[in-house]
């Protein structure tokens, strides 16, 4: 049996992230002297400096990699999560750098510099480690480098669990086998024997960690439980019976030393996720505005000579934290039908001849760039309803609520799943809003926008 060996992986992890950071301070260098003319920093280069510099700079590195906690375990979750901190790591390491500069008075010597650094240091930390992970990866796939688990009691998770670690071979894990007051004939595991085996278990093969299956018979014995696990230095982990209906997002908060259950983990309740998103929220919709503007104004014509009533439409939706605004968009129906809530459908008749073409390729929906500018939504996010259906939906379909949790979008992960318009699935919709809510990136969105990009061209999305 492998135990864990993640102390020896951090000495690896730090090693390795110094002699990129030396690297990648010697190789932007090169790429600055290459394609600048004016060579500002020769002067600050000495035979002590070379060194010394390269040195000093990456054990700040190795700090913000530890800040940013990642020198841990990510044997189970996506890269994703542990690219972001490489991000989040580079980004305060080369704003300390920035500041740095202008206070020693070096900033224009140095800032072109300091950006080569980070795009050169960036990129090499993570090819390392993705291709560190996907090695790792092999080996446990090969049996190598396993970290064995024994199940503690019997509730609704254990079967999805002892099959999520059945079939993920290249996570590494191994089950040694569970105990129970009585055999479970459904758990296709080993059965090691009741609660009071544990601590002979223990103490003959010590698994590399436990999970405690807490249900309701097990509630009385839990303290002891825990202790027999702390007595033998076993670490433990508690699944609870409740969470076999409850999101795979659920994390510990500090509640003044008081540790509390969120139920969901949502990445844009932080400021720093919240600043990316909308960083690209204001640059894209400005970028889009200035891209579309001929076929908004276009758009604008051709609604005016062709129909009586209004270029804009707009309409109360609800948004963030259930809080509605005004959504704008090009008028595609016909005057009287303006107040008809009822929902849209491929072909509506409602719709003007004109209308009917600009919903096909989502054009009517160009004015709410100008809703992004404004606050009120963003480029990605789950679309917003009218209050009307909002409060018909909150009785009738689980969950629906959660949408609200992040700002209302354009487009979403349910639109370019071809969920879209009154003749698809609210369920299915809310299901894929959820997603994006839980698993949202600066990458996802933009794989979004793109898919919304390639399938408005393409038409297979029109309604």
């Amino acid at each position: 049996m492998i135990k864990q060996n993640q102390g020896k992986l951090n000495a690896v992890h730090v090693t390795v992230d110094i002699l990129i950071s030396m690297s990648s301070c010697h190789l932007s260098y090169l790429i600055y002297r290459f394609m600048s003319t004016n060579d500002l920093v020769y002067p600050y280069i000495t035979n002590t400096t070379q060194w010394l510099v390269p040195i000093a700079a990456s054990l700040i590195q190795i700090f913000f990699n530890y800040l940013f906690d990642l020198y841990r375990s990510y044997r189970s979750e996506r890269f994703l999560a542990e690219f972001s901190n490489v991000l989040k790591s580079n980004l305060c390491f080369c704003i300390l750098m920035i500041l740095l500069a202008i206070f020693t008075g070096t900033m224009p010597a140095f800032q072109a510099l300091i950006i080569c650094y980070y795009f050169v240091n960036l990129f090499i930390s993570t090819m390392y480690r993705l291709l560190l992970r996907n090695f790792l990866k092999y080996m446990r796939s090969k049996g190598y480098n396993k970290k064995y688990i024994a199940i503690i009691g019997v509730n609704n998770c254990t079967e999805n669990f002892i099959e999520k670690i059945q079939t993920s071979h290249d996570l590494g894990f191994e089950l040694s086998g569970y105990f129970a007051s009585a055999p479970d004939t459904k758990l296709k595991i080993v059965y090691l024997g009741n609660y009071k085996k544990i601590s002979k278990f223990f103490k003959t093969s010590p698994p590399d960690e436990a999970v405690i299956m807490l249900s309701d018979k097990l509630q009385p014995s839990l303290d002891h439980i825990i202790a027999i696990c702390e007595n033998w230095g076993i670490k433990f982990s508690i699944l609870p019976n409740m969470f076999a209906g409850f999101s795979s997002r659920i994390y510990i908060s500090d509640f003044d030393g008081m540790p509390l259950l969120s139920m969901r983990k949502v990445p844009l309740e932080s400021m720093f996720n919240r600043f990316l998103k909308r960083t690209l929220d204001i640059v894209g919709a400005i970028f889009l505005i200035i891209f579309f503007s001929p076929v908004m104004l276009a758009t604008a014509i051709a609604i005016k000579a062709t129909s009586k009533g209004s270029i804009i439409f707009k309409q109360e939706r609800v948004g963030l934290s259930n809080k509605p605004f005004v959504m704008y968009k090009f008028r595609s129906m016909k005057v009287e039908t303006e107040g008809d809530i009822s929902m849209t459908a491929r072909n509506d008749e409602r719709c003007t001849k004109v209308g009917l073409f600009i919903r096909k390729y989502s054009i009517d929906e160009l004015p709410q760039f100008f809703n992004v500018l404004k606050g009120d939504m963003s480029l990605v996010g789950p679309r917003p309803e009218i209050p009307y259906y909002v409060e018909q939906f909150r009785k009738s379909v689980p969950l629906y609520m959660v949408k609200h949790y992040v700002k209302p979008g354009i487009t979403g992960w349910a639109q370019v799943n071809d969920l879209r318009g009154g003749d698809t699935s609210i369920e299915d919709r809310i299901r894929h809003d959820i997603y994006y809510i839980e698993n949202w990136s600066i990458g996802f969105d933009i794989k979004i926008l793109f898919k919304t990009l390639s399938k408005t061209v393409s038409s297979k999305n029109a309604r």
